[in-house]
């Protein structure tokens, strides 16, 4: 539970980060608005990410095969930021203003989530090997 609460906060303080370094183009009006856009994005890449993921693979697997697996970073690349310009749809506080700065947040909050989930499963696991 501790680990989902770092995880969160991190997330919100990073989707500040990037409102912030989005000269515009990516707003969060407030610290509230973050923590329950980074909550939203948090379900949304734990529900809909998969299931959207194992249709759209499916689709262009023979894609995947010609590239080699590079189209599989794209179509994850183009889901997040699916997802991420939809949570700003859905939300008051939180605003994307195209796809190309949805992509971009997305792959950076991405980015931030995989490095914090890294280290807080590494600190629980540490945590665990005491007891």
């Amino acid at each position: 539970m501790l680990g989902f609460l770092i995880r969160l906060a991190v997330s919100a303080v990073a989707l500040l980060f990037i409102a912030g370094a989005s000269q515009g183009q990516i707003s969060v009006k407030s610290a509230g608005a973050a923590i329950i856009a980074a909550l939203v994005l948090g379900v949304a890449n734990a529900l809909v990410k998969p299931i959207l993921e194992f249709i759209l693979g499916t689709l262009t697997f023979p894609l995947s095969c010609l590239t080699l697996g590079i189209w599989s970073l794209v179509l994850s690349a183009l889901i997040n930021g699916f997802l991420f310009l939809a949570v700003a749809k859905a939300l008051d506080g939180f605003d994307v203003k195209s796809f190309g700065a949805a992509v971009v947040g997305g792959l950076a909050l991405s980015v931030v989530n995989a490095i914090a989930t890294g280290l807080t499963k590494s600190e629980g696991k540490a945590r665990a090997n005491r007891r």
